[in-house]
């Protein structure tokens, strides 16, 4: 009986999602929207990372979204390295994209 209770525990104990798994996760959907939105270059390396809850959004149903700022570098096609900042907005829950952009730094 005693060895039916480990499994049970370890099943339970890991088949919680975290709110650092959730972080992680919108992280790895932000890189996945800018890569897409890169034409000249499919790899590139993160520098830089800043998460923020925005306080003012034009759209009043949405409160609070997630933006996510990623500095990065890549080399274009003429071995140029360039450097770029990509801007993800999350809606609050944290899956839904609302908008993304790719700015000079």
């Amino acid at each position: 009986m005693k060895y039916l209770f480990l499994p049970l525990f370890v099943l339970a104990l890991f088949s919680c999602r975290s709110a650092g798994f959730e972080s992680d996760e919108r992280q790895i959907i932000a890189k996945d929207v800018i890569r897409s939105l890169m034409h000249s270059a499919r790899t590139f390396d993160v520098v830089g990372f800043k998460q923020d809850t925005l306080a003012n959004w034009p759209d009043t149903t949405i409160k609070h979204p997630v933006s996510y700022t990623l500095d990065f570098v890549y080399n274009d096609s003429s071995s140029t390295l360039k450097t770029k900042r990509g801007v993800v907005i999350f809606a609050p829950e944290g899956t839904t994209v609302l908008s993304s952009s790719i700015q000079d730094r």
